[in-house]
């Protein structure tokens, strides 16, 4: 292109031919860098795999209150039926024990599972890969203890601990449990958790 004397080299000459199919426009940013290796935006199976384990947190506190209003002389009718079942003699001292520790031990426990699947739920949010496989850790126990329970439950009269509410309470985290690592290792989740490593 030729430069008119006094021209400044950086203005456009309306005149000058423009190129064939015009100008391109910019490539486009939309995905973040997906296939760049750059972030990748959280999918939704990461994101309905963190609102069930803040519900599994949630539902572990509901848990820990039922500890505390279930009444003692159920408490001591589930102690001795679990007593006489495991072949051990019923002691009252033991019972009484049991008794009156069993509703702080309940509330303590599950305040430290609900902390546990919400800091779960927090970290694999954010991409964490490492916290991927705790929680895959931790829900493939949660199903299997589940499991083992529900096989006790049926083979030892009393081990049905809790009740009807607390067998259903722990089905229901089991399938929380197996539901949320199935959304943690899908294709697009592996993804998300790659660019965030």
């Amino acid at each position: 292109m030729t430069q008119n004397p006094g021209q400044d080299p950086y203005q456009h000459d309306p005149n000058a031919p423009q190129p064939e199919g015009g100008y391109q426009s910019a490539p486009s940013y939309d995905n973040a860098g997906a296939g760049h290796g750059g972030p990748v935006a959280k999918p939704g199976s990461v994101g309905l795999a963190e609102k069930l384990m803040y519900a599994g947190g949630a539902l572990a506190l509901v848990s820990g209150i039922l500890a505390l209003t279930t009444p003692e002389d159920q408490l001591r009718q589930q102690v001795e039926e679990q007593l006489e079942a495991s072949g051990q003699a019923v002691d009252p001292a033991i019972v009484d024990a049991s008794v009156s520790s069993a509703p702080i031990i309940g509330l303590v426990t599950a305040i430290i599972i609900a902390a546990i699947w919400f800091l779960m739920g927090f970290l694999n949010g954010k991409g964490k890969s490492w916290a991927r496989i705790v929680a895959t850790i931790l829900g493939v126990i949660n199903v299997v203890t589940t499991l083992l329970s529900l096989i006790g439950t049926s083979m030892m009269p009393g081990s049905a601990a809790g009740g009807t509410l607390n067998l259903v309470l722990s089905l229901v985290s089991a399938v929380l449990a197996a539901v949320i690592v199935f959304m943690l290792w899908k294709k697009e989740s592996t993804a998300y958790f790659k660019s965030t490593s």
